[in-house]
């Protein structure tokens, strides 16, 4: 299985940062392939060598978060497109509102499935400034279009529930502190392949 992860950052001691790289490092250590795709912070990173790691200049400046945040998924998404169309990957996992334009982007052009963990919403965050709406409507999109959605904690898995609406059949909560997280998420991949593998062979 060949995974390609997007992330807004990826340095040592980043919350999100750890997670995938957790993450991508028990899938290679179980033979799997992981790619992990993020903004180029020229900040310092440890990780094992068998995963890939692409960072990825910003030319470009936003006023805000909300316009930097999709300039840098348009840049994302390009190098990503390059890496799947060149390699070859099975599925695209995208973590929280600001790499998910380009996570939805690629499955719908890519016709890959699509996995999101949600480490927070912008109503846990207090719903405030210009750009929190546009920004809990790119949640609610994200999760509507994946297959899979992960939660870190119950907080945000009840927030997803009932602020984004997300079916509670497509959501696991897997707290990056406990055990066996990752095996959670692997065999959640394995289900989504499964089942897409299936609805191939039926049409």
């Amino acid at each position: 299985m060949k995974v390609l992860m997007l992330s807004k950052e990826f340095h040592d001691g980043e919350g999100v940062s750890e997670y995938c790289k957790n993450l991508a490092e028990y899938l290679v250590e179980k033979g799997h392939e992981a790619t992990i795709v993020s903004f180029d912070d020229k900040a310092d990173y440890h990780v094992d060598q068998r995963v890939k790691v692409q960072k990825v200049p910003l030319p470009f400046e936003g006023d805000n978060i909300y316009s930097w945040a999709m300039m840098m998924n348009n840049e994302l998404k390009n190098r990503a497109r390059e890496i799947v169309e060149t390699e070859g990957y099975d599925l695209i996992h995208c973590n929280d509102w600001s790499t998910i334009p380009g996570g939805v982007s690629l499955k719908k052009h890519l016709e890959l499935p699509l996995a999101v963990t949600v480490h927070s919403t912008e109503n846990e965050r207090g719903f405030e400034g210009d750009h929190a709406e546009l920004i809990s409507e790119l949640e609610w999109e994200g999760t509507f279009e994946a297959d899979a959605v992960f939660v870190t904690k119950d907080d945000t898995k009840n927030s997803v529930l009932f602020d984004l609406d997300v079916p509670e059949a497509k959501l696991k909560t897997v707290d990056p502190y406990s055990h066996d997280w990752q095996s959670r998420i692997l065999n959640t991949y394995k289900e989504i392949l499964k089942q897409k593998e299936k609805l191939l062979q039926e049409n």
